[in-house]
């Protein structure tokens, strides 16, 4: 004769259920942690930048705006160079306008550079740099955002 199965003791079923929840718990907790700490990164930036994302001659020259923690130039920066303000101007009209770059040149393919920021990343190491380029006639031909 062949055994015949039994049902699950009610003991069992619970310590079934009990587990399934734990692994789910276990196996997502890291994931929820991750989740977490880019949300936590992505709101700091939010209110980080909120008033400086578009350019403003007046804030970008305001040395306390542009230092730790609002890095007001790297929130601007990005409309600086999206709306072309730069391509065309003058070195002279470049420095009225942006202030005097760095004396330190990093990037050898450019003529200025300023320093915007820690990178806009979840682990920053690196800093942003504004870089500019002029073409022959003295003009602004290129400028970006470069990643040191």
């Amino acid at each position: 004769m062949l055994p015949i199965t039994q049902k699950p003791r009610p003991k069992r079923r619970r310590l079934l259920i009990a587990l399934i929840i734990g692994g789910v718990f276990v196996t997502s907790f890291p994931f929820l942690v991750v989740g977490g700490l880019l949300a936590k990164t992505r709101w700091e930036e939010w209110q980080q930048c909120r008033g400086y994302t578009q350019f403003n001659f007046t804030q970008w020259n305001d040395l306390t705006l542009s230092a730790s923690p609002t890095y007001a130039r790297l929130c601007m920066a990005d409309d600086l160079v999206a709306k072309y303000i730069l391509l065309g101007r003058p070195q002279a009209g470049v420095v009225d306008l942006l202030g005097t770059p760095e004396p330190e040149n990093s990037f050898s393919d450019y003529d200025m550079v300023y320093v915007l920021g820690p990178e806009r990343r979840f682990i920053s190491i690196d800093y942003e740099w504004l870089v500019i380029k002029f073409d022959a006639a003295g003009h602004v031909n290129e400028a970006k955002i470069l990643t040191d």
